[in-house]
């Protein structure tokens, strides 16, 4: 199974302690830490530079210039030049960001929001796969209106896959995600398991109630390591903005999180230990 060396993010000002997250984790649980690539702005680009990491990190200072110092909400209240909306049109910048880092990585592209948060090394791709998808797992009524798949999360290797993409975004019935069902039609599919970009959707709007879910996460410990698991198995990422603390869904998934986390850094296991340190000043 090939191992993911590269990654791909958007990220304005508005992602940046997201994005020093996300690059703290995957330099603590990855050895070399993967290529990473971003979309960002010429107001970003210099926080970006600043962020330590010790795997190369390509920027394009100027893709994402429409955007600079806007959030979601400014976004979604303005006239797109290709979508309704510039957050339409923002979210589709995913597909361009793809088509730029497949140009130096034929091997693969990994996705992921700058919200992405590793517990553990990056998953493997099983070999034959053209795309590879995170399902929501949740229930039906909100997976009509949100889409099967995550668009936080996604592997491919076929830049002819991110125009595909970008022309499904023009009747996705939401954003750049509730296409992507439409993206996997006679694809040889990956679905990553619930082990990976484990949201808190996937929590409180679960097909089973939060209650009986919470109950599938556990913990281990062996020598020299330790580690959250989900259904037995090590929990490998997860997708929250960390310092949220007016959305209640998030906030409270957070401290369920970080929770377990506490669990396993009082056994002195020095890479849990190291990245609740982390959170705990973001």
């Amino acid at each position: 199974m090939p191992t993911i060396k590269a990654i791909a993010t958007l990220a304005n000002q508005h992602a940046i302690i997201d994005l020093k997250v996300l690059l703290f984790t995957l330099d603590l649980w990855n050895s070399p830490a993967p290529t990473v690539y971003v979309f960002s702005d010429l107001m970003s680009a210099p926080l970006i530079r600043a962020i330590p990491y010790s795997g190369k990190v390509h920027i394009k200072k100027d893709a994402l210039n429409a955007y600079t110092g806007l959030n979601r909400i400014d976004m979604e209240s303005r006239r797109g030049r290709l979508f309704a909306t510039l957050f339409a049109d923002f979210t589709a910048e995913k597909t361009h960001l793809m088509r730029w880092a497949l140009e130096t990585e034929p091997d693969g592209v990994l996705f992921c929001d700058a919200d992405i948060c590793h517990l553990a090394p990056l998953p493997t791709i099983p070999d034959g796969t053209d795309l590879a998808l995170s399902p929501h797992m949740i229930r039906k009524s909100d997976t009509d209106k949100y889409g099967v798949y995550n668009a936080g999360y996604l592997w491919f290797k076929n830049p002819e896959l991110a125009t595909k993409w970008l022309d499904l975004c023009e009747t996705s019935r939401f954003f750049e995600q509730g296409c992507l069902e439409d993206l996997a039609t006679n694809r040889n599919l990956y679905e990553f398991p619930v082990q990976v970009n484990y949201g808190w959707w996937r929590l409180w709007q679960g097909v089973q109630p939060p209650v009986v879910l919470e109950e599938e996460w556990g913990i281990f410990r062996e020598e020299g390591s330790s580690g959250i698991t989900v259904q037995k198995q090590p929990l490998q990422s997860i997708h929250t903005h960390w310092s949220e603390k007016s959305d209640r869904a998030t906030s409270e998934f957070n401290k369920w999180v970080l929770s377990q986390l506490t669990r396993l850094s009082s056994g002195k296991t020095k890479k849990t230990a190291a990245l609740v340190r982390f959170l705990s000043k973001i």
